[in-house]
C-alpha cells in the first residue's frame, strides 16, 4: 500500500499536471474537427507527444493516488468500507480506459508508424480516442460520489472534502445524464468537472499535512 505522503502527493501534482498538459496541448480549437485536430497534432508533433504524456501521468496519479486513498478506508468494521471498495474498483477501471484512449493516440500519433503505413485510419482512431476518454467522466463521477459518501461515513478526513466529492460526483452524473449541449443538465456537469481537480488538489493538501504533523 502507498504511503499516505506519496497519495497526497499524487492527489496533489497529479490535477495540476493535467491542467499544465490542457495548456500546452496543440489540438486546436474545441471545436475543431477531428481532421482539423490531427493536422494541427501533426505540425506540432513533440508538443502534442509531451502533452499526451504529460497527461497519461496525470491521470495515472490521479486515481492511482485515489485508489490507494481508498483502499486506506477498507477494513472490517470501518464505517464507509464497501463505499471506498467501490471507489476503489471504479477508479482503477478509469485509470484503465484512460490509458486505453492515450495508447491510440500515441500509437497513431508516432511519425512513420507502421499502423499508418498499413493503412490505418488516422482520424477515425483519433474520434475514437476521444469517445473513449470522454467515458472516463462516468467512472469519475461514480469515484467522487463513492468516496465522498466513505469518507463523510468514516470521518477520517475534513467532512467538507467528504461533501465537495459527493456533490461534485453527483453534478457529473446527474448533468451527463441530462446535458444535451449548452442547457441545464450541461452547467451542472460543467460544475462537477470544475470542482473535481480543485477538490482532488485540496485533498491532497490535507493529507500530506496530516502527514506532516504525525
Amino acid at each position: 500500500m502507498l504511503s499516505r505522503k506519496l497519495i497526497g502527493l499524487f492527489m496533489l501534482i497529479g490535477p495540476l499536471l493535467a491542467i499544465a498538459s490542457i495548456f500546452i496541448e496543440p489540438g486546436g480549437a474545441s471545436d475543431a474537427s477531428f481532421s482539423e485536430t490531427v493536422q494541427e497534432m501533426a505540425a506540432n508533433y513533440t508538443i502534442a507527444t509531451i502533452s499526451m504524456l504529460m497527461w497519461a501521468a496525470a491521470i495515472l496519479m490521479i486515481f492511482i493516488g485515489i485508489h490507494a486513498l481508498a483502499r486506506s478506508m477498507q477494513g472490517e468494521g470501518k464505517p464507509g468500507s464497501d463505499l471506498a471498495g467501490l471507489a476503489s474498483i471504479f477508479a482503477l477501471l478509469a485509470a484503465g480506459v484512460a490509458m486505453v484512449s492515450i495508447g491510440i493516440e500515441l500509437t497513431v500519433g508516432e511519425r512513420e508508424s507502421s499502423w499508418v503505413e498499413q493503412g490505418g485510419d488516422v482520424v477515425n482512431a483519433t474520434a475514437l480516442s476521444s469517445a473513449i476518454s470522454r467515458s472516463i467522466f462516468i467512472f469519475n463521477g461514480v469515484v467522487m460520489f463513492f468516496l465522498g459518501l466513505a469518507i463523510v461515513r468514516q470521518k477520517n478526513l475534513n467532512q467538507i472534502v467528504g461533501g465537495l466529492f459527493t456533490f461534485f460526483g453527483a453534478c457529473v452524473l446527474l448533468g451527463g445524464m441530462f446535458s444535451a449541449g449548452d442547457n441545464l443538465g450541461g452547467m451542472i456537469w460543467f460544475v462537477g468537472f470544475l470542482g473535481f481537480p480543485l477538490t482532488t488538489i485540496a485533498t491532497g493538501i490535507i493529507i500530506l499535512r496530516s502527514d506532516r504533523g504525525s
